[in-house]
């Protein structure tokens, strides 16, 4: 690939790397450095991470194995505040569309990391389950970049469930350090090249009566390194591109891991010429700026996710709103049934009285006709008595008179 040279000052530019703290321009701490590092190597070159998920977890896929990022931000709801936040697990990809693999790197060894791997796989298990009540958590591991002594073969915590079950939940861990330079070769574990300079750092602190580090040891490291390099490219495990990437990278970390030493950070730059800008720079660079966009966007839809959440909440309580306004409808509508089967009762005693009434009326009609009647029968009577009297007047009328003409 074409390199365009530029004219520099090299004690300019030792000022400004160790003024920077050898780390990028977009960076302000090293482990944002470990995690761009792992990010971009999974991001562009994730066949690469093969190699590591056969060492850690046995699994061996074909190099042309269907592998792809995953989304690593999640928002939870603090328990404290009810505040939704969000935790960012390093590097999550599903395999053959089925398989999920999480990798966390970190430098120092912290007892609470099992505790965040194992809410990192929650999430990850909730965001990607195959079946609403099953749950498959990835195949999981925690990268150590750099050799603290202490590191376990693996991170263990106990979970209890309810019904008296406990279950052991196991970490594996890949102490990065540890692997020699023909392990690395031997098992195509080109991936953890850039963090190999790390352990420059113990050999340096170990040096009490000779803190410089010679530099030839330097320079014969980083010779290994591109060979490693070049004889993967010659064996078709690794791309041209890939090994500019890894080599970019590997440039970043040795910057970063001699920045306090000007005499091995001199040598560095020789030997990497930081100053010389590689397509592959540009390219990178066009990457970064995508992730961030993503990453942006994520962003977004975590707090749209948020509102949408407190939508639903509202909704929610609407719902019981109106629901428990149905109920007092419901209950008003049976009272006013009640009312009306009661008020059906009364008109139908009504009704009852009212034919009780309409027949008292004919019995009392009936019983005045009958009245009427014997009041005819009894003026017809009287009168009869009137002309009875009236006959029995003039016939004793007449014989008074015949009684007077015998005289």
């Amino acid at each position: 690939m074409a390199k365009t040279e530029k004219i520099y000052n090299m004690q300019q530019i030792l000022e400004e790397l160790k003024s920077s703290h050898g780390l990028p321009e977009n960076l302000s701490t090293e482990a944002q450095l470990w995690d761009e590092i792992m990010k971009k190597e999974a991001f562009l070159m994730p066949e690469q991470l093969f190699p590591l998920i056969r060492e850690i977890h046995g699994k061996a896929y074909p190099i042309d194995a269907a592998i792809k990022p995953l989304a690593t931000e999640y928002s939870v709801e603090r328990s404290d505040t009810k505040e939704i936040t969000s935790i960012r697990a390093d590097i999550t990809l599903m395999v053959e569309n089925c398989d999920i693999y999480h990798f966390e790197c970190e430098i120092k060894n912290d007892s609470t990391m099992v505790i965040r791997m194992f809410e990192y796989d929650v999430h990850i298990a909730l965001s990607y389950r195959s079946s609403p009540l099953i749950l498959h958590f990835p195949h999981s591991a925690v990268l150590y970049l750099q050799d603290n002594g202490n590191i376990p073969d693996s991170l263990l915590c106990q979970i209890h469930f309810q019904d008296g079950g406990i279950y052991e939940y196991a970490v594996p861990t890949v102490k990065v350090q540890t692997y020699s330079l023909e392990e690395i070769k031997e098992k195509h574990l080109c991936v953890l090249i850039p963090f190999l300079p790390l352990r420059f750092r113990k050999k340096m602190r170990s040096r009490k009566n000779s803190p410089e580090l010679p530099k030839e040891e330097l320079t014969s490291f980083y010779q290994q390194l591109i060979l490693i390099l070049d004889e993967e490219v010659a064996g078709n495990h690794l791309s041209e591109n890939n090994r500019n990437i890894i080599l970019n990278l590997l440039n970043k970390s040795m910057i970063r891991v001699f920045y306090k030493n000007e005499a091995l950070l001199k040598e560095v730059v020789a030997m990497t010429e930081p100053i010389l800008e590689l397509e592959i720079e540009k390219y990178i660079r066009s990457l970064d700026e995508k992730q961030e966009t993503i990453a942006k966007m994520e962003a977004a839809i975590a707090e749209k996710n948020a509102v949408l959440m407190q939508i639903e909440a509202d909704i929610s309580q609407k719902d019981a709103d109106i629901a428990k306004k149905d109920a007092a409808l419901s209950q008003r509508d049976a009272d006013i049934a009640e009312k009306d089967a009661a008020l059906s009762q009364r008109d139908a005693d009504i009704a009852e009285k009212d034919a009780a009434l309409s027949q008292k009326d004919a019995d009392i009609a009936e019983k005045d006709a009958a009245l009427s009647q014997k009041d005819a029968d009894i003026a017809e009577k009287d009168a009869a008595l009137s002309q009875k009297d009236a006959d029995i007047a003039s016939l004793k009328k007449q014989l008074a008179e015949l009684r007077k003409s015998q005289k």
